[in-house]
């Protein structure tokens, strides 16, 4: 028999998993990868965590936390101060209005709906960093973005599947 106090203690743990695990990932978001040719991108590791949660675990991924760790990723990466906010929650809109679509569906599906999100935000981004600076943004660094975020999101998911299962089994 497991003792009520582990089991509470393995509840809390698993409630704050899906947050912590976005709050991490929004600080990895801030890293850059080095590319051949000197350049680097900085996969979009949090707009990940947010379609994948919100998708699977809504109740455990609020909007105040999804803004909330929005708004970290944007002071610790040096971004204009709320995009991120609002690209996060943005894709907390869209996976909750279209979570009946995903559910139970082949990861085909899911990775399809990721394009859309991962177009929205990057085209949104684009369109105001390049209206605040009043000049138009080189495409090199979203694509170089969108294509990295794109591929490593199977590997990604893959990861928050076997937490996801090994923390909150059944759910």
């Amino acid at each position: 028999m497991i003792p009520s106090g582990l089991l509470r203690t393995w509840a809390a743990i698993s409630k704050v998993t899906p947050g912590a695990m976005t709050f991490l990932f929004a600080l990895l978001s801030v890293v850059p990868v080095r590319m051949p040719e000197g350049l680097t991108v900085t996969p979009s590791l949090s707009l990940m965590a947010v379609y994948y949660w919100t998708l699977y675990r809504p109740d455990l991924m609020p909007p105040a936390l999804i803004f909330l760790i929005g708004l970290v990723q944007d002071v610790v990466s040096g971004a204009y101060l709320g995009m991120t906010p609002l690209l996060l929650l943005g894709t907390y809109s869209f996976a909750v209005s279209q979570r009946r679509l995903f559910l139970g569906k082949p990861f085909a599906l899911a990775w399809g709906g990721f394009l859309l999100v991962l177009l929205g935000t990057t085209s949104m981004s684009w369109i105001i960093v390049s209206l605040i600076t009043r000049t138009p943004v080189p495409l090199l660094q979203p694509a170089l973005q969108f294509g990295t975020t794109l591929l490593l999101f199977p590997l990604v998911v893959w990861l928050f599947v076997r937490t996801h299962r090994r923390l909150l089994p059944g759910q």
